[in-house]
């Protein structure tokens, strides 16, 4: 009888602990389903109007793991709760088709006189990320922008000397055969030193403008050239939308935290009140470009660093009627971004309805701090 008690005894206590257990694991499981949820407002949220859903959508990502794993949990456990983190996921359906290219990656499209193969990418000055000038890794990006040979290109950080090695719109202008360029400077170091926005094209430019999208002396700016192509006019905006502005001091943070999960207030504050103004700022210059796109006589093509992932308000109001290009063509879990923070995507390419995509690809080339971007467009 002793023994039978204490058995007994033994099997209440394993099934307490079961079902404490069981309840911590329901409410994480609630806990990262809501914020989940709540992820999926920030598409079409204002962060002007509401930031703090803002900062769900760009941990969005992580939300996702996070009820990917609970759901093999449940499902390992053969348990009803399962369906929490399944519904939770299914209802972001279209904001995980944002993130993620269910498909196999899209093969190079044949050009012919009805296609346009168009590039973005942030070149960070030509030069490693937080390095100095570097011939080798200059020549390097030359090679892989020769070897890709778009019809046009949109350039970031784009830095040129008046004369030298890093005269680099000569370089360029070499490069695509082509002397049909447009360049504006915004960040002016020196009378020598020029770093803005630039777009050069095999084809004749028929047109250029600028869209002012915060102080002059700031590379975060828009310009666009109108260029023809055969019969086809099209305009290309080249856009660089608000940095976040973090410096060493926020990047070392962010790694020591990454190390031994130890933050602290006072640098969590700053780095989150520069994302809550980045945020902000985004939104007010998607409206700008977006009112100046509605006027254009010409199918467009907006494409640039937007600064801001797939899940934010900035890229979706931006997308909103156009076409984006990972969405229509791309492949997994698309990253253009290999510095610090943040790792995700962050370059677009977006077509008017005057336009028909037929593939993209991301190169993977670790240069600049971003990855290029390139797609092939179809005039209609």
């Amino acid at each position: 009888m002793y023994c039978s008690g204490q058995v007994r005894m033994v099997a209440k206590k394993k099934k307490k602990r079961t079902n404490l257990f069981d309840r911590i694991s329901l409410w994480l499981t609630i806990g990262f389903g809501l914020a989940l949820l709540v992820s999926y407002l920030s598409p079409i949220t204002d962060p002007r109007k509401f930031w703090p859903v803002a900062f769900f959508g760009l941990a969005y990502p992580l939300l996702l793991l996070a009820n990917f794993l609970i759901l093999v949990y449940w499902m390992l456990r053969w348990h009803r709760f399962v369906w929490i983190p399944a519904l939770s996921i299914l209802v972001g359906w279209n904001t995980l088709c944002n993130n993620i290219g269910f498909r196999a990656s899209s093969k190079g499209a044949i050009a012919n006189a009805n296609t346009v193969q168009v590039m973005t990418y942030n070149c960070h000055n030509f030069k490693p990320f937080g390095g100095e000038n570097d011939p080798a890794t200059r020549h390097a990006m030359l090679q892989m922008i020769a070897k890709s040979s778009p019809d046009v290109i949109g350039l970031q950080e784009f830095f040129t000397r008046r004369k030298g090695k890093y005269a680099m719109k000569d370089s360029m202008a070499k490069l695509m055969g082509t002397d049909h360029h447009y360049f504006e400077s915004f960040n002016l170091n020196t009378s020598q030193d020029l770093i803005g926005l630039a777009i050069f094209s095999k084809y004749p430019i028929m047109g250029t403008g600028k869209i002012i999208l915060s102080d002059e002396n700031n590379g975060n700016q828009c310009i666009y050239a109108d260029i023809k192509k055969g019969g086809h006019i099209f305009r290309y905006y080249c856009i660089h939308l608000q940095s976040i502005r973090f410096v060493q001091e926020d990047y070392s943070y962010l790694s020591r935290v990454s190390e031994d999960g130890k933050p602290d207030m006072t640098s969590s504050r700053r780095i989150g009140g520069k994302l809550k103004r980045a945020f902000m700022k985004r939104a007010e210059q998607v409206y700008k470009i977006r009112e100046h796109a509605n006027q254009s006589p010409y199918p467009y093509i907006i494409a640039g660093d937007f600064n801001d992932t797939p899940s934010s308000f900035a890229v979706n109001r931006m997308a909103k009627g156009l076409k984006n290009a990972f969405r229509e063509k791309g492949s997994g879990f698309a990253r253009t971004y290999n510095g610090s923070f943040p790792n995700y995507q962050i370059d677009y390419v977006m077509a008017s309805p005057g336009l028909g995509v037929a593939d993209y690809h991301i190169i993977p080339e670790k240069l600049s701090d971003h990855y290029p971007v390139t797609s092939t467009l179809l005039f209609k």
